[in-house]
């Protein structure tokens, strides 16, 4: 995801990346300014990690599980009316 992105996004889902500790501080900024801005940081992930810790959710799968959760959160958006 381009750091413009994130930084104009309401909601941004990380799955399976630990990108607290992995990303460069220039990519990373979308993410802090996203942050700044009110938009909700959510951490998919079996671990508890850096990004989790500074997460406003952190969803603990199980290992494996991602592709069902993943599904099941388009599943969602597609069939709400927002």
């Amino acid at each position: 995801m381009y750091p413009r992105s994130m930084a104009d996004s309401d909601c941004v889902v990380i799955q399976g990346s630990n990108m607290a500790e992995v990303v460069t501080r220039s990519r990373s900024g979308g993410r802090c300014k996203a942050k700044l801005k009110g938009a909700k940081l959510i951490h998919v992930d079996p671990r508890f990690t850096r990004t989790s810790a500074m997460a406003d959710i952190h969803a603990p799968i199980r290992a494996g599980s991602d592709v069902a959760f993943l599904g099941g959160l388009i599943n969602h958006v597609l069939r709400s009316e927002r």
